[in-house]
């Protein structure tokens, strides 16, 4: 049978069908806990048989550049289950059960848990409903808290006491264990909630499809030579002194991952924007850079300035290219306000704030490509899928229109 729009075919049902059934709250019941093996598999039967998972993780990042996973919590709208991956050592039943088509996967602002499943079972947890995604597409508001969600669907006001909490610590407290199981109990009604209201908005689709992204683990790979980007100042540097800024960002980069430590613990963005723009020559001109402690210094500085050389070393066609910035022109200033307007106008009919329709950086991209391509272009965010439709031809028509 097929779906009916804005809806995903599971099994047979919609997402909409399944949305009203087996997610309303039912009564708190004390957590089961997985910490063996045997438990695990025991477990994972079931939540294969379950139409929908709630899904949530605590780890450790503070310290580190890789996270620690701590704990795994799953709720299958009977029960709510605490996996211990200290004491499991094998979660190939979890990842088993990651990859099942017909279980949709519920979490709320999924990213960084993404990140911790894919390092930690190398898959991801597939398809996948974010219900921070869903609520921003419901016009509930952007990047609302769990915390926030629950209160306004739910009417129930949760906890924050452990978010601080030490995950890799054993044995877990009563307390942790309790804010643990509350992170996955309401998600599956919250998901309820949401998929009924976006599949009466036609928005179901759209909710899946910026869900879907969020699974795209080549955000995760190494890729030293953009790193500088992510720089906050790079923008105001120069092509050689950017030139600078990439060689040092590639290599904090590369050490952040081998040292397994932060990258601001490696070299500070302050430490990296100094260098680039006075690039010592020397061991006493390295010393003068504010930021800079003596002992790394001692221990990383004659690698930095091999770098600084290297760089400064480098043809103009071979340097970064300087940061886009539009011209100063009335008639570029009219073309973004008129880009800006179309996606106003378009959120305010759908009463959905603007940057969930089209980020800054779209616009700008399309703003670029109205002036330097032959043909107006849009960027790969508006290109494709819901936003197309909805903003992007739309923006294409502003962009090619005579000033």
């Amino acid at each position: 049978m097929a779906s009916e729009p804005g809806s995903t075919d599971l099994g047979g049902e919609t997402l909409a069908a399944r949305a009203t059934a087996g997610a309303r709250p039912k009564a708190a019941a004390d957590p089961v806990r997985l910490e063996s093996g045997a438990a695990l598999r025991a477990a994972a039967v079931r939540w294969l048989a379950a139409p929908a998972l709630a899904l949530d993780t605590e780890f450790v990042r503070e310290r580190t550049f890789f996270p620690r996973l701590g704990l795994i919590q799953v709720g299958d709208g009977e029960a709510t289950y605490l996996l211990d991956p200290l004491a499991v050592r094998d979660l190939g039943p979890l990842a088993e059960v990651f990859q099942a088509a017909g279980t949709l996967k519920v979490l709320h602002s999924a990213s960084e848990d993404v990140e911790v499943f894919y390092r930690a079972l190398g898959v991801v947890p597939a398809p996948l409903f974010d219900t921070q995604v869903a609520a921003g597409l419901a016009g509930l508001g952007t990047s609302l808290s769990y915390q926030r969600l629950v209160a306004a669907l739910l009417a129930l006001e949760l906890q924050k006491g452990e978010t601080r909490t030490d995950w890799l610590a054993r044995p877990l407290s009563a307390a942790q264990l309790a804010y643990a199981a509350e992170d996955v109990a309401h998600l599956l009604p919250l998901y309820g909630r949401l998929a009924e209201e976006l599949a009466g908005l036609g928005r179901l689709g759209w909710a899946l499809e910026d869900s879907a992204a969020l699974l795209d683990t080549s955000r995760l790979e190494a890729d030293g030579a953009a790193a500088y980007r992510r720089v906050r100042g790079a923008g105001r540097l120069g092509r050689r002194q950017l030139g600078v800024l990439r060689a040092l960002a590639a290599w904090r980069d590369g050490e952040a991952r081998r040292r397994d430590l932060p990258r601001s613990f490696v070299l500070r963005d302050e430490a990296l924007l100094d260098m680039a723009v006075r690039q010592p020559a020397t061991v006493e001109e390295l010393r003068r850079v504010p930021g800079l402690e003596a002992q790394q210094a001692a221990r990383d500085g004659d690698g930095w300035l091999a770098l600084i050389r290297e760089a400064q070393a480098l043809a103009e066609d071979e340097l970064p290219p300087e940061p886009w910035r539009p011209p100063g022109a009335a008639a570029v200033r009219d073309l973004e306000q008129r880009l800006r307007a179309v996606v106003r106008e378009r959120a305010a009919a759908l009463g959905l704030a603007p940057e969930l329709l089209a980020p800054r950086r779209a616009l700008d991209a399309v703003l670029k490509s109205a002036l330097c391509d032959p043909a107006p272009r849009l960027p790969r965010d508006l290109d494709a899928g819901w936003r197309r439709a909805v903003v992007g031809e739309a923006l294409l028509r502003a962009a090619a229109a005579p000033a």
